[in-house]
Order: structure tokens, then C-alpha cells, then sequence
């Protein structure tokens, strides 16, 4: 065993070895396919294995053994440093007009001091450095940052943002047309928590909710590229497009995951809100139509198992309220971490922080009680309402920004800013009832989609004359 770990070791050595100058090469040369080898991952590979028989490793878990953190995740860091030092000497992105300076750079500085806080309070406390900056604490958020970052400045032209947004549309659709293929023909996703561990007979497209967000990221822009209007399609073009549309909806709903059925309806009505009233009309016939057929299937494939009740909408929460079909109350685990804060509201428990089971009954933590099922949740536990403030900002800030620069925006960067907007409402239900913290690629693609509003708008020149006056002003 201890040779098998040396020959891994020395392996994972030379491939880091071999990869560094790889990644200095291209974030000279072409820092924009770097992005997007990034991103191409995060589209195509499955990080969840809860719900699975025999667990297997996954590809952001590869190197966690030996280098306390996902080789990845190294990956990353060395390519955003990389990344940094040319900004800095030769910047990638001109100085554009309405945004000269990223504006989430501050949260991504004060969530690195706080990062530092912890490490410095919890090495003086005893703690063990792999629990104080593991991705149990809050490191994924400084993550997120850095993938928006380095997404923001290497996508400086129109050029680069269309071919991304095309690859990784196509990208979606063979992802969606497997995830559909193995569930019509095979046994659907093995990561099956339903059939697996509770034995209901439940196929799934896919579990993980990053999968979701990737169906749903694409069926927006399917949707709004066939109905914003000054959008001109061939009709060959628009029956392709409105298949994709189809086999992209099918694959959130055939998951049958309340937080992604929630989401995908909130992202389109962001959509519905920036359609003029009379596509508005034909959307929403169209989109009562889509949920209607979707709350019949899930009620029948899924919500049958969880309720004695007929409605839609007592299945659908099966277990928030008094009248819930299960033993535990759902937000039961939240509050036992609120009161396992106790007097340490403001700071919170740290980056290794653990809540107390009191009652011993939360089996599915089997022991590890350094997480809780809220995003927003989390974030109290570990640093308190200091952090969440902080935490929140970001999104404030993002939606401020949105609101105040969208209407400068034309073509298909009007699409990747709306697709941000909704993207965030998609990820808004994980944020509140998920584990998104916890999890590196849920936490990678919310930093891409914060990135998409804030990616160097082209104006026209005149909004631009306004803009700089704008801005001086400001």
C-alpha cells in the first residue's frame, strides 16, 4: 500500500510538473481556452456520489488523499495566479468603458482575510489545518470567486464569449441526450438515493443538481434565442433548436429534484419579465402547458411515494409542516446548528465548526456534523452573520449590477447577462435547502454564473459616450 501511495505521489508530481508550464503557456497564448477547459469539465463530468451503492471517485476528488486538496482544485489556483500576474503586467482585457475594475474583486479580498482569520485562530486553537480549509468550511467560496474572475477576464471580446457559449450549448445537449438515453433504455442514473438507499422505484436522468443547472442553463438559452424578439432563425434552425428545448426540459424534470423544478421555473420567469407583453402572452401559454405536463409526471413517478395526499402541492412538501409523512421535520437539522451557535452568532464556529446532534437522530450525516443542508445556512454556522453579510453582499452587488447595465447590452450579450440573472434564481432554492458550499463543481458553476453579467460589454458608441460620463460621475 505505502508503494502504491509512492508511485501515486510521484506520478501526481510529474503530472503537476509537466502541467504547470502547460497552463503558463496557454494563459499567455490563449487564456480563453483555459476558461473554458474549465468549464468544459464542469459540464461534462458528475461530482455527486450520494446515492450511489459503491462509491467511486470522481474526477474533482482525484488528489485529495495526497494533496489535501483536489488536484483540480490545484489546477485552478496555479492557472488564476498564472492568470493574475499577466493581468497585472499586460492586461488581457482593455480598460472598458462601463466596468474598469471586476466588481466582485473586494468580496473575494475580505473572504481571503477571513480565510486567513481562521487559519491563524484555529492553528492557535489546536485544529487540524486539512479541517480548517477543507471544502467542509467555506474555501469553496473564495473558489467561486476565482472562477468568476478568471472567467470575467479572459472572455474580453464578443468573439470569445459567442464560441464559448456555443461549445458549451453543445456541450449541454450531448449531456442531456445521454443523461435521456439511460433513462429511457437502462436503469437512469445509479446516483439513485431514492431506489438505493429509501427502495422506491424511482429512475433518475441525473442526481446532481450541477447536472440540472447545466439542462436548465441550456433551455434558457434555447428559449430566449427563439423568443426574444430580433433574433432571426431559419425554420430548420428553430425545429432543431425547440428539440434541444424539449430534451433539455425532460432532463430536469425526469430528475425530479424540487429545487431544480423550483429553479427552472424561476429562471424562466426571469425570461417571461424581460419579454415584451406580447411574446409574454405566447410564453406563459406555452409555459402553463410545460407545467401542467411536468407536475403530472412528477407527481406520478415521484411524489406518489412521499404522501398519502392527492395534491400537488402537500406532495410536494412532504415533509415542511405539520401535516409532513415524515418523522424528521425538514428544517429540523437547521435548527440544531442554530442552537448549537449558541454565543458565537456574530463570528460563528469557524471553518472546522461542527453543530451537535442532540437528539442523535440525523443518521444521513453518519457522524459528520461540519455541514448543513443551506447554503446561506452554512455559511452562519461557520462564520456567523459577519460572514453571511458578507456572503449576501455578493449577490447584492451582482443584481445591482445587472439591473443598472443591462439595458446598455445588445445580441448575445443581453443573452449571457439574462442567463446569469436566471441562472442565480436557479441556484437560489439550493442556496436556501442545499449543500451547494460543500461542493466544489456546484460552487465552480455558480461563480460562472455570476461571471455572465459582468463580462466586458461591447457598446455601441454612443451608450459608450454615456457610459464614461457615467462613470466619471460615480
Amino acid at each position: 500500500m505505502q508503494a502504491f501511495s509512492s508511485t501515486t505521489l510521484y506520478l501526481l508530481l510529474c503530472f503537476a510538473i509537466l502541467t504547470i508550464p502547460c497552463l503558463f503557456l496557454l494563459c499567455i497564448k490563449r487564456p480563453n481556452d483555459l476558461s473554458l477547459s474549465f468549464l468544459a469539465i464542469l459540464f461534462l463530468f458528475p461530482a455527486s456520489t450520494w446515492g450511489q451503492l459503491d462509491i467511486e471517485n470522481t474526477i474533482y476528488s482525484r488528489g485529495t488523499g495526497l494533496l489535501y486538496f483536489p488536484l483540480l482544485n490545484w489546477l485552478l489556483w496555479i492557472a488564476a495566479i498564472i492568470v493574475f500576474t499577466i493581468q497585472s503586467k499586460k492586461p488581457l482585457i482593455p480598460q472598458p468603458a462601463i466596468t474598469p475594475n471586476w466588481p466582485l474583486a473586494k468580496y473575494l479580498q475580505l473572504f481571503l482575510i477571513l480565510m486567513l482569520a481562521h487559519l491563524m485562530i484555529g492553528l492557535m486553537a489546536g485544529q487540524d489545518l486539512a479541517k480548517i480549509l477543507g471544502l467542509n468550511g467555506f474555501i469553496n467560496v473564495i473558489n467561486m470567486l476565482i472562477m468568476s474572475w478568471m472567467i470575467a477576464v479572459t472572455h474580453p471580446t464578443t468573439k470569445q464569449q459567442n464560441r464559448t457559449l456555443l461549445i458549451l450549448l453543445g456541450i449541454a445537449a450531448l449531456r442531456s441526450m445521454y443523461g435521456l438515453i439511460r433513462y429511457f433504455l437502462l436503469d437512469g442514473d445509479p446516483t439513485n438515493p431514492y431506489r438505493n438507499f429509501e427502495s422506491l422505484d424511482i429512475k433518475l436522468v441525473y442526481f446532481d443538481i450541477a447536472d440540472n443547472y447545466v439542462a436548465a442553463f441550456a433551455a434558457f438559452c434555447i428559449a430566449w434565442l427563439l423568443w426574444m424578439p430580433g433574433k432571426k432563425l431559419s425554420l430548420p434552425v428553430k425545429i432543431g433548436l425547440s428539440g434541444l428545448f424539449i430534451a433539455e426540459i425532460l432532463t430536469v424534470v425526469l430528475s425530479f429534484r424540487r429545487s431544480s423544478l423550483i429553479g427552472l421555473a424561476l429562471m424562466f420567469g426571469v425570461l417571461l419579465w424581460r419579454l415584451p407583453w406580447k411574446k409574454q402572452i405566447q410564453f406563459v401559454t406555452l409555459g402553463i402547458l410545460i407545467m401542467l405536463a411536468s407536475i403530472f409526471t412528477v407527481t406520478q413517478q415521484r411524489l406518489q411515494f412521499n404522501s398519502e395526499k392527492t395534491d400537488f402541492i402537500s406532495s410536494l412538501l412532504y415533509d415542511v409542516g405539520p401535516n409532513r409523512s415524515t418523522e424528521l421535520p425538514r428544517f429540523y437539522e437547521l435548527e440544531t446548528a442554530a442552537h448549537s451557535l449558541q454565543d458565537n452568532w456574530l463570528l460563528g464556529l469557524g471553518s472546522w465548526g461542527r453543530f451537535f446532534d442532540f437528539e442523535n437522530i440525523l443518521d444521513y450525516h453518519f457522524g459528520e456534523f461540519d455541514y448543513v443542508h443551506s447554503g446561506f445556512g452554512h455559511i452562519l454556522l461557520k462564520t456567523g452573520v459577519l460572514g453571511l453579510l458578507l456572503f449576501s453582499a455578493i449577490f447584492i452587488t451582482f443584481i445591482w449590477r445587472y439591473q443598472k447595465y443591462r439595458p446598455h447590452y445588445q445580441g448575445n450579450q443581453a443573452l449571457l447577462a439574462d442567463a446569469g440573472c436566471a441562472g442565480l434564481f436557479f441556484w437560489l432554492p439550493t442556496l436556501l435547502v442545499g449543500t451547494p458550499i460543500i461542493e466544489f463543481r456546484t460552487m465552480l458553476l455558480l461563480g460562472f454564473t455570476l461571471a455572465l453579467p459582468l463580462l466586458t460589454p461591447t457598446f455601441p458608441k454612443q451608450a459608450r459616450n454615456r457610459s464614461n460620463k457615467l462613470y466619471a460621475a460615480t
